[in-house]
Protein backbone atom coordinates (compact mmCIF):
# COMPACT_ATOMS: atom_id res chain seq x y z
CA UNK A 1 0.00 0.00 0.00
CA UNK A 2 1.17 3.91 -0.62
CA UNK A 3 0.28 6.64 1.36
CA UNK A 4 -1.70 9.32 -0.06
CA UNK A 5 1.24 12.07 0.84
CA UNK A 6 3.42 9.74 -1.45
CA UNK A 7 0.89 9.40 -4.37
CA UNK A 8 -0.08 13.29 -3.82
CA UNK A 9 3.61 14.19 -3.99
CA UNK A 10 4.50 11.83 -7.14
CA UNK A 11 1.24 12.85 -8.81
CA UNK A 12 1.98 16.74 -8.56
CA UNK A 13 5.78 16.27 -9.88
CA UNK A 14 3.87 14.66 -12.79
CA UNK A 15 1.53 17.27 -13.78
CA UNK A 16 4.23 20.15 -13.35
CA UNK A 17 4.33 21.07 -17.03
CA UNK A 18 0.75 20.75 -18.20
CA UNK A 19 -1.68 21.56 -15.12
CA UNK A 20 -2.17 25.15 -13.75
CA UNK A 21 -2.37 23.53 -10.45
CA UNK A 22 -1.25 19.97 -10.17
CA UNK A 23 -1.71 20.05 -6.10
CA UNK A 24 -5.30 20.93 -6.75
CA UNK A 25 -5.45 18.19 -9.56
CA UNK A 26 -4.07 15.67 -8.15
CA UNK A 27 -6.04 16.09 -4.47
CA UNK A 28 -9.46 16.22 -6.68
CA UNK A 29 -9.13 12.59 -8.53
CA UNK A 30 -7.17 10.78 -5.80
CA UNK A 31 -10.32 11.71 -4.03
CA UNK A 32 -12.72 10.70 -7.00
CA UNK A 33 -10.69 7.26 -6.96
CA UNK A 34 -10.81 6.56 -3.43
CA UNK A 35 -14.20 8.08 -2.65
CA UNK A 36 -12.94 10.09 0.02
CA UNK A 37 -12.95 13.86 0.78
CA UNK A 38 -10.37 16.20 -0.47
CA UNK A 39 -9.32 16.68 3.15
CA UNK A 40 -9.98 13.17 4.47
CA UNK A 41 -7.47 11.76 1.28
CA UNK A 42 -4.55 14.19 2.40
CA UNK A 43 -4.41 12.77 5.32
CA UNK A 44 -4.91 9.30 4.64
CA UNK A 45 -2.44 6.80 5.93
CA UNK A 46 -2.80 4.20 3.49
CA UNK A 47 -4.65 3.77 -0.30
CA UNK A 48 -4.96 -0.03 -1.72
CA UNK A 49 -3.09 -1.26 -4.64
CA UNK A 50 -6.11 -0.69 -6.45
CA UNK A 51 -6.99 2.45 -5.28
CA UNK A 52 -3.32 3.82 -6.14
CA UNK A 53 -3.15 1.95 -9.70
CA UNK A 54 -6.88 3.42 -11.15
CA UNK A 55 -5.01 7.06 -9.73
CA UNK A 56 -1.98 6.63 -11.41
CA UNK A 57 -3.58 5.58 -14.76
CA UNK A 58 -5.70 8.92 -14.65
CA UNK A 59 -2.91 11.14 -13.49
CA UNK A 60 -1.18 9.61 -16.83
CA UNK A 61 -4.49 10.86 -18.76
CA UNK A 62 -4.10 14.47 -16.73
CA UNK A 63 -0.56 14.68 -17.98
CA UNK A 64 -2.28 14.70 -21.34
CA UNK A 65 -4.52 17.71 -20.19
CA UNK A 66 -7.83 15.24 -20.65
CA UNK A 67 -10.24 16.81 -18.50
CA UNK A 68 -10.84 15.81 -14.99
CA UNK A 69 -14.42 15.14 -15.31
CA UNK A 70 -13.52 12.63 -18.55
CA UNK A 71 -11.14 11.05 -16.72
CA UNK A 72 -13.65 9.90 -14.08
CA UNK A 73 -16.52 9.93 -15.51
CA UNK A 74 -18.42 12.14 -13.46
CA UNK A 75 -19.17 16.37 -13.39
CA UNK A 76 -21.19 17.83 -9.92
CA UNK A 77 -23.54 20.66 -10.95
CA UNK A 78 -25.52 21.90 -8.32
CA UNK A 79 -27.14 19.32 -6.24
CA UNK A 80 -26.85 16.66 -9.44
CA UNK A 81 -23.82 13.59 -10.20
CA UNK A 82 -24.07 13.71 -13.96
CA UNK A 83 -21.91 11.26 -16.11
CA UNK A 84 -19.92 13.01 -18.98
CA UNK A 85 -17.22 12.17 -21.34
CA UNK A 86 -16.10 12.80 -24.86
CA UNK A 87 -19.00 14.16 -27.04
CA UNK A 88 -20.78 16.64 -25.01
CA UNK A 89 -20.20 19.78 -23.31
CA UNK A 90 -18.46 19.56 -19.24
CA UNK A 91 -21.42 21.76 -17.64
CA UNK A 92 -19.77 25.00 -16.49
CA UNK A 93 -20.32 26.52 -12.79
CA UNK A 94 -21.35 29.73 -14.62
CA UNK A 95 -24.52 28.13 -15.32
CA UNK A 96 -25.83 27.45 -12.28
CA UNK A 97 -26.97 31.27 -12.06
CA UNK A 98 -28.88 30.65 -15.29
CA UNK A 99 -30.75 27.95 -13.47
CA UNK A 100 -31.29 30.25 -10.33
CA UNK A 101 -32.26 32.86 -11.83
CA UNK A 102 -35.20 30.59 -13.38
CA UNK A 103 -36.26 29.17 -10.44
CA UNK A 104 -36.41 32.83 -8.95
CA UNK A 105 -38.79 33.63 -12.07
CA UNK A 106 -41.37 31.01 -11.99
CA UNK A 107 -41.29 29.24 -8.65
CA UNK A 108 -44.85 30.21 -7.46
CA UNK A 109 -46.13 29.66 -11.04
CA UNK A 110 -47.33 25.90 -10.71
CA UNK A 111 -47.59 23.58 -13.39
CA UNK A 112 -44.38 25.49 -16.03
CA UNK A 113 -43.63 23.57 -18.97
CA UNK A 114 -39.96 24.23 -19.56
CA UNK A 115 -37.73 23.94 -23.04
CA UNK A 116 -33.82 23.59 -22.54
CA UNK A 117 -32.49 24.16 -26.52
CA UNK A 118 -29.36 21.85 -27.26
CA UNK A 119 -29.51 20.48 -23.73
CA UNK A 120 -26.07 18.38 -23.61
CA UNK A 121 -25.27 16.34 -20.75
CA UNK A 122 -29.16 17.78 -19.05
CA UNK A 123 -27.19 19.62 -16.71
CA UNK A 124 -30.35 22.07 -16.98
CA UNK A 125 -33.47 20.74 -17.83
CA UNK A 126 -32.34 17.89 -15.36
CA UNK A 127 -31.56 20.71 -12.63
CA UNK A 128 -34.75 22.64 -13.09
CA UNK A 129 -37.14 18.96 -13.40
CA UNK A 130 -35.54 17.97 -10.10
CA UNK A 131 -35.83 21.49 -8.42
CA UNK A 132 -39.11 23.16 -9.66
CA UNK A 133 -42.24 21.04 -8.41
CA UNK A 134 -44.29 20.47 -11.15
CA UNK A 135 -42.20 21.28 -14.04
CA UNK A 136 -42.81 20.04 -17.32
CA UNK A 137 -39.28 19.67 -19.05
CA UNK A 138 -38.45 19.00 -22.65
CA UNK A 139 -34.76 18.54 -23.37
CA UNK A 140 -33.74 18.57 -27.05
CA UNK A 141 -30.46 17.86 -28.55
CA UNK A 142 -29.09 17.39 -32.08
CA UNK A 143 -25.75 15.25 -31.86
CA UNK A 144 -26.16 11.64 -31.62
CA UNK A 145 -23.00 11.45 -29.02
CA UNK A 146 -24.10 14.37 -26.63
CA UNK A 147 -27.98 12.68 -26.60
CA UNK A 148 -26.65 9.24 -25.11
CA UNK A 149 -25.21 11.72 -22.18
CA UNK A 150 -28.47 13.32 -22.00
CA UNK A 151 -30.21 9.57 -21.51
CA UNK A 152 -28.50 8.30 -19.44
CA UNK A 153 -28.29 11.24 -17.11
CA UNK A 154 -32.17 11.13 -17.37
CA UNK A 155 -32.36 7.82 -16.35
CA UNK A 156 -29.48 7.34 -13.95
CA UNK A 157 -31.37 10.49 -12.18
CA UNK A 158 -34.53 8.93 -12.42
CA UNK A 159 -36.05 12.32 -13.85
CA UNK A 160 -39.09 12.59 -16.07
CA UNK A 161 -37.88 14.60 -19.11
CA UNK A 162 -39.09 14.68 -22.41
CA UNK A 163 -35.94 14.05 -24.69
CA UNK A 164 -35.86 14.47 -28.41
CA UNK A 165 -33.08 13.72 -30.59
CA UNK A 166 -33.67 16.81 -32.91
CA UNK A 167 -31.74 20.69 -34.00
CA UNK A 168 -33.48 23.79 -32.61
CA UNK A 169 -33.68 24.95 -36.53
CA UNK A 170 -36.58 22.05 -36.92
CA UNK A 171 -38.46 21.90 -33.53
CA UNK A 172 -41.71 23.37 -33.91
CA UNK A 173 -44.31 23.22 -31.36
CA UNK A 174 -45.65 27.19 -31.37
CA UNK A 175 -46.86 28.97 -28.29
CA UNK A 176 -46.22 25.63 -25.96
CA UNK A 177 -43.82 26.75 -23.17
CA UNK A 178 -43.60 29.18 -20.56
CA UNK A 179 -39.47 28.82 -20.31
CA UNK A 180 -36.92 28.25 -22.75
CA UNK A 181 -33.39 27.95 -21.59
CA UNK A 182 -30.15 27.54 -24.22
CA UNK A 183 -26.58 27.35 -23.65
CA UNK A 184 -25.87 27.39 -27.24
CA UNK A 185 -22.54 27.16 -29.10
CA UNK A 186 -21.23 30.97 -29.18
CA UNK A 187 -17.67 31.17 -29.42
CA UNK A 188 -16.14 32.77 -32.64
CA UNK A 189 -14.86 30.08 -34.85
CA UNK A 190 -11.38 31.83 -35.09
CA UNK A 191 -11.16 32.37 -31.61
CA UNK A 192 -8.61 30.02 -29.89
CA UNK A 193 -9.09 27.99 -26.76
CA UNK A 194 -7.33 26.20 -24.17
CA UNK A 195 -5.53 23.01 -25.05
CA UNK A 196 -7.66 21.01 -22.29
CA UNK A 197 -10.97 22.27 -24.34
CA UNK A 198 -9.95 22.25 -27.95
CA UNK A 199 -8.85 19.15 -27.86
CA UNK A 200 -11.26 17.19 -26.07
CA UNK A 201 -14.45 18.71 -25.64
CA UNK A 202 -17.23 19.09 -28.84
CA UNK A 203 -16.59 21.64 -31.08
CA UNK A 204 -19.97 21.48 -32.07
CA UNK A 205 -20.94 22.44 -28.73
CA UNK A 206 -18.52 25.34 -28.35
CA UNK A 207 -18.29 27.03 -31.88
CA UNK A 208 -21.28 29.16 -32.91
CA UNK A 209 -19.77 30.76 -36.26
CA UNK A 210 -17.65 33.54 -38.01
CA UNK A 211 -18.93 36.05 -35.21
CA UNK A 212 -20.31 33.80 -32.89
CA UNK A 213 -23.72 34.58 -32.74
CA UNK A 214 -24.69 32.89 -36.19
CA UNK A 215 -25.88 29.67 -34.07
CA UNK A 216 -27.17 31.80 -30.83
CA UNK A 217 -29.53 33.23 -33.35
CA UNK A 218 -30.73 30.11 -34.62
CA UNK A 219 -31.52 29.04 -30.89
CA UNK A 220 -33.35 32.68 -30.11
CA UNK A 221 -35.53 32.19 -33.14
CA UNK A 222 -36.60 28.57 -31.59
CA UNK A 223 -37.00 30.45 -28.40
CA UNK A 224 -39.42 32.74 -29.94
CA UNK A 225 -41.52 30.21 -31.84
CA UNK A 226 -42.09 28.28 -28.78
CA UNK A 227 -42.75 30.30 -25.91
CA UNK A 228 -45.56 31.77 -25.25
CA UNK A 229 -46.56 35.57 -25.05
CA UNK A 230 -45.20 36.49 -21.40
CA UNK A 231 -42.88 33.46 -21.52
CA UNK A 232 -39.50 33.67 -20.25
CA UNK A 233 -35.98 33.18 -22.43
CA UNK A 234 -32.47 33.02 -20.74
CA UNK A 235 -29.67 32.43 -22.89
CA UNK A 236 -25.86 31.91 -22.19
CA UNK A 237 -23.61 33.92 -24.36
CA UNK A 238 -20.17 35.23 -24.44
CA UNK A 239 -18.60 37.69 -21.96
CA UNK A 240 -18.22 39.84 -25.15
CA UNK A 241 -21.76 39.52 -26.77
CA UNK A 242 -23.79 41.25 -24.29
CA UNK A 243 -25.24 43.83 -26.83
CA UNK A 244 -25.64 41.91 -30.04
CA UNK A 245 -27.55 39.00 -27.93
CA UNK A 246 -29.81 42.12 -26.45
CA UNK A 247 -30.00 43.38 -30.46
CA UNK A 248 -30.97 39.92 -31.33
CA UNK A 249 -33.50 39.59 -28.61
CA UNK A 250 -35.41 42.65 -29.56
CA UNK A 251 -36.78 41.84 -32.04
CA UNK A 252 -39.18 39.34 -30.24
CA UNK A 253 -38.97 40.37 -26.29
CA UNK A 254 -39.27 42.75 -24.13
CA UNK A 255 -37.73 43.30 -20.49
CA UNK A 256 -34.60 42.53 -21.95
CA UNK A 257 -31.76 42.49 -19.06
CA UNK A 258 -28.31 41.10 -19.09
CA UNK A 259 -27.16 38.98 -16.34
CA UNK A 260 -23.54 38.86 -14.31
CA UNK A 261 -21.52 36.11 -13.23
CA UNK A 262 -19.88 35.27 -9.58
CA UNK A 263 -16.74 36.79 -11.52
CA UNK A 264 -18.99 39.70 -12.45
CA UNK A 265 -18.68 39.06 -16.23
CA UNK A 266 -21.91 39.47 -18.43
CA UNK A 267 -22.77 35.57 -18.84
CA UNK A 268 -26.32 35.45 -19.88
CA UNK A 269 -29.65 37.41 -20.92
CA UNK A 270 -32.64 36.94 -20.11
CA UNK A 271 -36.32 38.07 -22.06
CA UNK A 272 -40.01 38.11 -22.21
CA UNK A 273 -41.54 37.06 -25.35
CA UNK A 274 -43.85 39.57 -26.38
Amino acid sequence: MASARELLDWAAQQLLATSENPELDSQLLLSEATGLTRTQVRFADAITSAQADEFRQWIARRKNSEPIQYITGRSYFRTLTLHVGPGVLIPRPESEILVELVLERVENLGVVKVLDLGAGSGALAIAIASELSGASVTALEKDALALEWLQKNVIALDTNIEVLHLDVIDFSRPGHFDVVIANPPYIPNTHSLPHEVSAFEPHGALFGGTSGLEIPKLFVEAAARSLKSGGLLAIEHHEEQGEQIREILGESFTRIELHYDLNQRPRFSSGVRK
